[in-house]
């Protein structure tokens, strides 16, 4: 416990800096404030701590966290920041002792670009073309991993429900005659 708060510590350290506060005019606030792939960056390192011993929650929690966004793509941007990229020493230092972690991050990812697709599929497109310029070879691979086996399991749940519907009897109630 304590050491997730040092990591988390260390991780908003990183991020905001030691500066000082002072009284800054609306122009200085806007430029100092941090943007919005900054916040989701963030996030996902939060995630990172978080999870930084099981690898199947942080999986499960990329997904969420990208399913949920507001914005999945620059969600996605933030993972593929923080796995291939990161800039926090806390961050890579926890990514180097248990490297199973970006793989799960992928894999996250790429259940996350296969439940979008079902509803938004240009969105995904866009998400895995993203991947595909902007990650890492072993991350472009993960997704593709996490999306095949997310897009299987839906394909098993639809003919599932499929299956289903086709054993109902779809006899109309009142048979029309031709009398």
């Amino acid at each position: 416990m304590l050491k997730n708060f040092v990591l988390a510590t260390a991780v908003a350290t990183g991020l905001l800096g030691a500066g000082t506060f002072s009284v800054a005019s609306a122009d200085e606030t806007e430029a100092t404030a941090p943007s919005a792939l900054d916040l989701q960056v963030t996030a996902v390192e939060a995630l990172v701590i978080q999870y930084q011993d099981d690898a199947a929650g942080l999986q499960a929690a990329v997904e969420q966290l990208v399913i949920n966004a507001a914005d999945p793509e620059l969600a996605a941007g933030a993972v593929l920041v923080v796995f291939d990229n990161s800039q926090n020493p806390a961050i890579r230092a926890i990514l180097a002792r248990n490297t199973s972690l970006k793989d799960a991050a992928g894999r996250g990812l790429g259940a996350a670009i296969a439940q979008i697709g079902v509803t938004n599929p240009d969105l995904a497109t866009r998400m895995s073309a993203q991947v595909a310029a902007d990650g890492s070879a072993d991350m472009v691979a993960s997704v593709e991993t996490g999306t095949n086996e997310r897009t299987a399991s839906i394909a098993t749940s639809n003919q599932e429900n499929g299956d289903s519907q086709n054993d109902q009897d779809n006899t109309p109630e009142n048979v029309s005659s031709d009398s």
